[in-house]
């Protein structure tokens, strides 16, 4: 986990306090301008039984809208459709991709970028993040492309309605260990506090991992703070 994972992570955990999954969208959304180069996020949902995406929110430096007047079949945006298929980011730039994005969007929100952000759970996309407002002097690249995409994909969890509690499928060991993972320690660190080697650190990280059929060690922490198996 880097650096900027660890602050994000004990920033989300901080929304655990924060009841209503909308403003809880609406501080993830925050934060996101306060960490990236961009001035404007709009979150959308979407369902793949109607293949309807409906506004939710926007935030912006000037304040937080509401975007529920948005309901687009999302056919009609083949970028957005296509990221949410594969679950891949996309960026458009309009001087170069003007006719593959809604002229009424392009001309209301000025928009000269968007980077779309898909948003999916077990691959299945239940919307995105449409960003915009890129701040001057800032280039969007690869590298911060994929920033942006690890950012929602950990602050997905937290996006979401707190689940009630159910069994934990962890060892008592593998929650000690996931739980020091969520306080920011390294695998390193959490060997030393526990007085077990680096080796089964890893050992117990990767089968919490497995358990809780997550991708990554960021993945699994986001999963076990969203059931309150860890704090």
């Amino acid at each position: 986990m880097s650096m900027h994972e660890e602050t994000w992570m004990r920033s989300f955990h901080q929304l655990l306090e924060v009841k209503e999954p909308i403003h809880r969208c609406e501080v993830i959304l925050q934060k996101f301008l306060s960490h990236f180069p961009f001035r404007r996020a709009s979150i959308f949902t979407f369902s793949y039984f109607t293949g309807i995406g409906e506004g939710v929110l926007r935030v912006d430096r000037s304040g937080v809208f509401s975007m529920n007047e948005i309901r687009e079949d999302i056919r009609r945006i083949p970028p957005i459709q296509r990221a949410l298929l594969t679950n891949k980011p996309a960026l458009l730039m309009m001087d170069q991709h003007h006719q593959l994005f809604p002229e009424e969007y392009i001309q209301a929100y000025n928009l000269t970028s968007v980077l779309i952000i898909p948003l999916c759970i077990e691959r299945i996309a239940i919307g995105c993040v449409l960003i915009d407002e890129k701040e001057e002097g800032s280039t969007i690249h690869q590298g911060l492309i994929d920033d942006v995409m690890v950012y929602f994909r950990q602050a997905l969890g937290f996006m979401l309605p707190i689940t009630s509690k159910s069994p934990n499928p962890l060892s008592p060991r593998e929650t000690e260990v996931l739980q020091h993972a969520a306080d920011g320690y390294s695998t390193k660190e959490i060997a030393q506090r526990l007085q077990i080697s680096d080796f089964t650190a890893r050992d117990y990280i990767t089968s919490a991992i497995r358990k809780l059929n997550a991708n990554n060690r960021a993945e699994a922490v986001a999963n076990a703070l969203r059931e309150r198996w860890i704090h």
